[in-house]
């Protein structure tokens, strides 16, 4: 069972303009369709995109895009080659 913690900081929540430049890190996991403890870490490991606003933080435009440059990931090969119908 979750803790009320968790229920509370936890998940990301829907915000009421999705627009908006202000945003709580749940409203922002949401935005950007990533988990909260995702959105935590990965402004821990890219500092230049961490700003604050009080307990809200910035997500503008700009910054929506860096994350999801960031995030790209290269297309994958398959790496062992397929098994021929012998």
């Amino acid at each position: 069972m979750a803790s009320a913690k968790y229920l509370e900081y936890g998940q990301p929540i829907p915000p009421a303009d999705p627009n908006a430049d202000v945003m709580t890190v749940q409203e922002s996991a949401y935005v950007l369709k990533c988990s909260v403890s995702h959105l935590r870490r990965f402004l821990r490991d890219n500092p230049k995109l961490k700003s604050h606003s009080g307990r809200r933080i910035v997500m503008n435009r700009a910054a929506r895009q860096a994350y999801y440059r960031i995030n790209q990931r290269p297309a994958t090969r398959r790496t062992s080659p397929l098994k021929s119908a012998a």
